[in-house]
């Protein structure tokens, strides 16, 4: 039971904070369009994990993916269009 509860409370988390990339989301959209649709990604997940989080167990593969996409977000290198 205590692991189910700090599950969600992680999920929300984690989900607040992907959703909070909105803002910066609004910044780069014209400077750099590669990196606001990655963005734009993290927000969607974020949204998402945010409604798994009433139901863990049945959106195991959401949160796998996000724990996947999230561990690899530090080594993702951006294509920066000044360099196109």
């Amino acid at each position: 039971m205590k692991r189910e509860r700090a599950l969600k409370i992680v999920l929300v988390l984690v989900g607040l904070l992907l959703t909070a990339m909105i803002y910066p989301l609004v910044l780069f959209v014209k400077q750099e369009p590669a990196l606001a649709m990655m963005m734009s990604l993290y927000v969607t997940l974020g949204i998402f994990l945010l409604l798994a989080s009433r139901n863990p167990s049945a959106h195991r593969s959401l949160i796998a993916l996000t724990a996947w996409s999230v561990a690899r977000l530090p080594a993702r290198k951006f294509p920066s269009s000044k360099s196109l």
